[in-house]
């Protein structure tokens, strides 16, 4: 059988940066998941730029599909991590505010988030981390291409 040696080690990698993650952060019950984490940063971000964020920035920004999108979305609504607001342009249109209690969580994240990112790059220097980021974001053009061409 052919494993795939690039597909297996993105594989591995997730896993073991997600037991990392679950490590260091505890229970999952008590917290935000680590994709969680990544959709709290990625608002946390774009409202310091002034952007709101909709549902469909956060599926194009994780490429994830809307009913993944919108369940996570609910699950963080109900554990009180993000509010869904009706914007004034576009009664459809509800916008993704962070609430009071992931702001505060955020901060205690973005550290933990670091500390993984520091452990995943250890011995890697900038050439070699820009090299990789360069080569994952091809794959995952390829891979989006390749979504986008099945579903035509």
């Amino acid at each position: 059988m052919f494993r795939d040696p690039i597909g297996y080690r993105i594989k591995t990698l997730s896993n073991l940066m997600k037991r990392n993650m679950d490590k260091h952060l505890g229970p999952q019950h008590d917290r935000a998941t680590m994709m969680q984490t990544w959709i709290i940063g990625f608002i946390q971000l774009r409202d310091s730029e002034g952007k709101d964020t909709f549902q469909k920035d956060i599926e194009e920004e994780f490429s994830i599909n809307r009913s993944t999108t919108s369940e996570m979305l609910t699950l963080m609504n109900k554990r009180g991590l993000i509010e869904r607001v009706p914007v004034d342009y576009d009664g459809r249109l509800k916008k993704i505010v962070l609430t009071k209690k992931s702001l505060e969580i955020h901060e205690w994240i973005n550290q933990a988030m670091m500390q993984l990112h520091d452990k995943l790059t250890d011995g890697l220097t900038t050439q070699q981390i820009e090299t990789f980021i360069d080569v994952a974001d091809h794959m995952i053009q390829n891979m989006s291409k390749n979504e986008q061409e099945s579903t035509d």
